[in-house]
């Protein structure tokens, strides 16, 4: 995620197996933290704190609050005793210093049932309703549907969603796979709002 000219990335400590299967290795501990990529020292910086810890399958996933902050969405695993869904935003960032504030904590249990996709999505928060506009498959579907989900901490936890249109299949016949969601990319937000500054 570009903020302020720098690059962010949402990173973990890497681990190697040494031959032992994933389901061998205990990751619970496995670090997991925020990179910043300095475009004018030309330079990555120390390792940014997140304000939580996630775990292998979880949902991570990064977003700009306008032109000065970063927002970290993470859902936690289906099979955890709480399916919460949380999003925090940056009081301050900087390409060596991070805080953060809660914007958002609500049970997805009684809300989707579903955990939103690990692998890619995308997101956007309106600060003034706190709200957040969460863009994912939906999984209910035999035909996969692309899907806005907006979810609120109001009332115990609001929601809606709405149906965007179908989602193409990627998947080529005779290629390694299968035709499943694997196939099928989620679309991708940008929260970016342009500056009507003019350049001169």
């Amino acid at each position: 995620m570009s903020l302020r000219g720098n690059t962010y990335f949402f990173a973990k400590e890497r681990y190697i197996f040494e031959g032992k299967g994933p389901e061998e290795i205990d990751i619970t501990e496995t670090e997991d933290f925020l990179l910043c990529f300095d475009f004018t020292a030309e330079r990555f910086g120390p390792r940014l704190p997140l304000p939580f810890h996630s775990y292998y399958a979880e949902t991570v996933t990064l977003s700009c609050v306008k032109e000065d902050q970063l927002s970290v969405l993470c859902q936690r695993q289906p099979s955890e005793p709480s399916e919460i869904l949380e999003i925090w935003v940056s009081t301050n960032i900087q390409p060596n210093a991070v805080s953060w504030s809660i914007f958002l904590k609500v049970d997805m249990r009684p809300l989707t049932g579903f955990q939103f996709n690990d692998m890619a999505g995308s997101f956007f928060i309106d600060q003034e309703n706190k709200v957040a506009v969460v863009f994912d498959l939906d999984p209910s579907q035999i035909c996969r549907y692309q899907t806005a989900y907006i979810i609120g901490q109001e009332y115990g936890g609001y929601f809606n969603s709405v149906n965007i249109g179908e989602v193409p299949n990627l998947w080529i016949p005779g290629s390694v796979g299968y035709a499943d969601t694997t196939s099928c990319i989620p679309p991708v937000c940008s929260s970016y709002v342009p500056s009507l500054v003019q350049i001169g």
